[in-house]
């Protein structure tokens, strides 16, 4: 059985565990999402640099995160795959790879963070201790996977894996790899099928059709549905605290964590988002629809514009 998530971490350079700046990160992440610089449905940006040594700065998709990553004092590129249907783990493995790497070139043809990333070594994570518990057994089991894509990739250079959590069997089975030289992207990536995607079956085969615009209702439509017991699901995208402060009675599941949990949804309902002023929503939708939900729509201008058009009594913030 293979793990449902895996993640690759390249380290900053020249030393990882100096203090990282997060600002620039987060619009650097909005203007990956606008300009399609990195592989991947991209959704949003989540914010943790409050949590010391924690996940820093996270570009949320519905295939794979990317993040800056500051866990265990150490920054470095963190990537993400998940969704990864019935892939190998060698073909997940080597999409990854791929991944990370075009996104280490466009984050530092950018400029904008002053990172730069070390590419002779990295920290693969099976994210699922189910089918990848961290013991020996297993090391040696993803060893044996994972060895003809590094050979692939790196070639007979004498590639040193190790296994990394050793203390603590609760965490997930990590490896260190160790190359003698650093990779050289351009050519890694060309070994690795250049820039194409590996779609997985819950990936859309096609771009969807029409744009976030095209996809909204006004408040008013709304509380016709609702006023007519038409049949359909209400999503609120916002956080947890803007729901207690005001809501419509919707679905609480914010955007952040939409991705991991379209699961929850029919693709066949007719679904309306709402956030605060529409602009999540927007981005929801997107994903949705990109993700197969091709009834669902954003309520134009929110949960504010309900409250100044519909129900004034509730509590605008």
């Amino acid at each position: 059985m293979n793990p449902h998530r895996i993640a690759v971490k390249f380290f900053a350079t020249p030393d990882p565990r100096k203090p990282v700046d997060l600002d620039p990160w987060i619009p650097l992440f909005h203007r990956f999402i606008q300009q399609g610089s990195v592989e991947g449905l991209l959704i949003d940006v989540a914010d943790y640099a409050h949590v010391p040594d924690g996940p820093g700065v996270i570009l949320i998709g519905h295939d794979v995160d990317y993040g800056i990553d500051l866990t265990e004092g150490r920054a470095g590129l963190l990537t993400t795959r998940k969704r990864t249907a019935d892939l190998s783990l060698g073909e997940v493995l080597g999409d990854t790879l791929r991944k990370a790497l075009i996104a280490i070139r466009a984050i530092e043809a950018d400029g904008s963070t002053g990172l730069h990333f070390g590419t002779e070594s990295f920290t693969l994570s099976l994210v699922d201790r189910l089918a990848k518990p961290n013991s020996d057994e297993a090391f040696e089991a993803v060893r044996a996977e994972i060895a003809p894509v590094l050979e692939k990739v790196l070639g007979d250079a004498g590639v040193e894996l190790t296994r990394a959590n050793t203390a603590d069997s609760r965490k997930t089975l990590a490896i260190a790899v160790a190359a003698p030289k650093p990779m050289e992207i351009d050519a890694i990536l060309e070994r690795l099928g250049g820039t194409a995607v590996i779609r997985t079956v819950e990936q859309p085969s096609e771009e969807p059709r029409g744009k976030p615009g095209d996809w909204e209702i006004d408040v008013e439509e709304l509380k016709r549905l609702r006023d007519t017991g038409a049949d359909f699901v209400l999503v609120d995208v916002r956080e947890a605290d803007e729901y207690e402060t005001c809501n419509l009675g919707g679905a609480l599941i914010p955007l952040g964590t939409l991705a991991d949990r379209m699961g929850e949804l029919d693709r066949d309902a007719h679904i309306v988002v709402h956030c605060k002023t529409g602009r999540r929503g927007s981005k929801a939708v997107a994903a949705l629809r990109g993700a197969g939900f091709d009834n669902a729509w954003n309520l134009k201008g929110g949960i504010l514009t309900w409250i100044e058009r519909i129900d004034p009594s509730l509590t605008p913030y």
